[in-house]
């Protein structure tokens, strides 16, 4: 097994340290969608929005088959083999991406990017995280590493907005495409042909079970996605596919059971940190979900486009980049995670707080900058916090297997039952505000009524988004009560018992809490 990174022994270190930075950020960014220009690609195939994020959320279950197979590929192939088949199947697929007219093409072009992408960028990151944790401390690790994804992907969101604005919806993908031909032109010249480890074959994965998974994850995303668009659960579409989806996940379970070379130990999803960290991510799904509305409110009642969007959302960055800095002296000097997790909702809170307050029909953008610094806080936070304390005490073994069920609820399947709760919300919201308002008019009296509608809908889209802000502000309670009801680890049985006695009315004058 070798020791060095996956580049020739003759590249100087800090060449192969650029290298790596180079490889390891397109690899992070490309996808089948790009969320700051999903109304751009939607609007020009002339197709609903649903099939774009439905594409979105199925390059995140091809990342989690990928993780589940990542090092028995690693091991059979060498290093130089896994990078150039995979850089030169994206820049395929990402040039399909931009010039299909197919929403189907779209979603299938998308997972497999998700699947493919996911082995060079494992490549790059496992010598970053030697270079930045050289012990395996994963808390330092995640407390650098995840600002600086988040805010790159930030970044380069901004970057495809503006080539959008300033070109057209393909631009994206070709240059991406372009950008993947170019790093297998690097992986061929600087990197070496070794293997990881000894040969492995591929005849042990199981392929029953990848499918299993990721035919579950694809319908419960359709539930979720397409939930409004087919009017709920009158559609035998929606139906199908959630039960299709428990059924699937089911059968999954059943069979893992019975492997002998497991692939996903469920017996993980009975320790309380997975238990209850996945509880968190769908909490923090919910408040991420908010961005519906956030779009909703800029792009059609104020009137702005995807650029100046994109460039708002560049204030996540700083609020991010303070998460790690907090994150990094947490970690070392043990600082409770209880409340750094608290932390992280409370700035969700602030930033759908703000959200409530400054929406009108006329509002300075200024402020909209503060509430996306709280918004990259929170995110930040979660990301690092959640996510540490959800994969504490994993065996090597069982880690990758628990990773490739919590990524697709962490990125995916809980931002989509946000959007799909919020969505209902605002809709129902729209219509009682429509209603309202209607008491109040009669466009008989009014000359040209019609006029008055536009202005109509959009005090009806003010009204319903501060009806679910102000609901996601009051959500905050149960959330911190969650949280502080929990031990972290911390048990105190010295505590409980202090507080038996003081409920039962007994004296503990004297007693010591710790």
């Amino acid at each position: 097994m070798y020791n060095k990174a996956p580049f020739a022994s003759w590249v100087p270190k800090p060449l192969m340290l650029l290298l790596i930075l180079v490889i390891m950020f397109p690899m992070m960014t490309i996808s089948g969608v790009y969320t700051s220009i999903a109304s751009d690609v939607s609007g020009a195939m002339g197709i609903y929005s649903e099939y774009i994020m439905l594409a979105y959320y199925a390059g995140t279950v091809g990342m989690a088959l990928a993780i589940l197979i990542f090092m028995r590929v690693k091991s059979r192939f060498r290093v130089k083999e896994v990078m150039v088949t995979s850089v030169i199947t994206l820049a395929v697929l990402s040039y399909m991406c931009g010039t299909t007219e197919s929403p189907v093409v779209l979603a299938a072009c998308s997972f497999l990017i998700g699947f493919f992408k996911t082995f060079p960028m494992f490549e790059m990151v496992l010598p970053v995280m030697f270079i930045i944790a050289p012990t395996g401390d994963r808390a330092k690790f995640y407390s650098i590493f995840y600002p600086l994804s988040i805010g790159f992907g930030q970044f380069s969101a901004f970057l495809f907005a503006e080539m959008v604005y300033n070109g057209s919806w393909e631009r994206p993908y070709l240059i991406m495409s372009a950008i993947m031909l170019f790093i297998a032109v690097l992986c061929l010249i600087f990197q070496h042909n070794q293997r990881f480890g000894f040969k492995t074959p591929l005849y042990q994965i199981d392929w029953l079970s990848l499918i299993l998974l990721a035919s579950s994850f694809m319908c419960l995303s359709y539930f979720l996605v397409f939930m409004k668009q087919q009017g709920w659960f009158i559609s035998p579409y929606i139906n199908g596919s959630l039960v299709a989806s428990i059924l699937l996940f089911v059968l999954l379970i059943y069979r893992q059971k019975f492997l002998k070379r497991k692939m996903i130990y469920f017996e993980a999803f009975k320790r309380k940190n997975v238990i209850h960290g996945t509880i968190l991510l769908i909490f923090m799904g919910i408040y991420l979900g908010s961005s519906s509305i956030y779009s909703q409110y800029t792009l059609g009642v104020l009137g702005y486009n995807n650029l100046i969007n994109a460039d708002t959302n560049l204030w996540m960055t700083p609020g991010v980049v303070i998460a790690g800095i907090m994150a990094f002296f947490g970690f070392k000097y043990k600082w409770p995670i209880k409340y750094y997790i608290a932390l992280g909702f409370v700035c969700l809170f602030l930033n759908a707080l703000i959200l409530y307050l400054i929406i009108q029909p006329q509002m300075d953008i200024h402020y909209l900058e503060y509430a996306m610094i709280f918004r990259g806080l929170g995110m930040g936070i979660l990301f690092i916090g959640v996510w540490f304390y959800l994969s504490l005490g994993l065996p090597p073994e069982q880690m990758f297997g628990v990773y490739a069920v919590v990524i697709p609820i962490r990125t995916a399947i809980s931002t989509a039952i946000g959007s799909a709760i919020i969505g209902w919300a605002a809709y129902q919201g729209q219509w009682q505000s429509l209603n309202d308002i209607s008491v109040y008019m009669d466009t008989g009296i009014v000359p040209d009524g019609m006029t008055v509608y536009q202005n109509t809908t959009f005090n009806a889209i003010m009204a319903s988004s501060k009806i679910v802000l102000g609901s996601l502000c009051w959500l905050i309670i149960p959330i911190l009560i969650f949280i502080m009801t929990h031990s972290y680890g911390n048990f105190n049985a010295r505590r409980v018992t202090l507080l038996r006695k003081a409920i039962r009315g007994n004296s503990i004058k004297g007693y010591k809490l710790s």
